[in-house]
């Protein structure tokens, strides 16, 4: 079951956070929200734009220069392994789109946490009904096997959504497996 906690960090690291990532000078790659092909979907619905901070995949750690903004989240969690941090931007629609359920990360005890950076009318859904409306200052956090999906805003410009995937500590991690 998901555990949702509000008012997760002070206004002004919300704040600070939303800045930076708002500027003209931060990085966003456009990327397909679904990858491969899915008949009734416009290829214009099946866009995002993301900003991958950290992952962790086959021993190599890959760190964006832009981390750092991220840290109050992230602390939140004190210990653990970070297996992928990513930022995704998704356009506002003219409908809600709900995007497929799936899993992030198939890592064994792994728990994925969403932190929403902006309030819309967009949602977070589990399989079994559960809806977690995107509420700003928000973070939602479930088993990495429990099956989500993410779902496109009305009323906003876009969707922001911090994506991680992590596993609590555990004695024995070397440094190239903390964040």
């Amino acid at each position: 079951m998901p555990k949702v906690v509000d008012a997760l960090l002070p206004p002004e690291a919300l704040r600070d956070m939303l800045v930076a990532v708002q500027s003209e000078s931060f990085p966003w790659e456009r990327s397909e929200i679904l990858r491969g092909d899915f008949p009734g979907l416009d290829p214009q619905d099946n866009l995002q734009f993301v900003h991958g901070f950290y992952a962790w995949r086959n021993r190599r750690v890959y760190r964006s220069p832009f981390l750092h903004i991220i840290a109050p989240v992230l602390n939140w969690f004190g210990p653990m392994r970070l297996i992928k941090a990513k930022l995704n931007k998704t356009p506002g629609r003219s409908r809600h789109l709900e995007y497929g359920l799936h899993v992030d990360t198939r890592h064994r005890q792994a728990l994925t946490a969403i932190y929403y950076l902006n309030d819309n009318n967009g949602y977070t859904l589990f399989e079994d009904g559960t809806r977690v409306a995107s509420v700003a200052n928000r973070l939602v956090i479930f088993s990495a096997a429990l099956r989500h999906t993410g779902a496109s805003c009305t009323d906003r410009e876009a969707r922001l959504v911090l994506n991680l995937n992590l596993i609590p500590d555990a004695p024995g991690l070397d440094d190239t497996q903390r964040r």
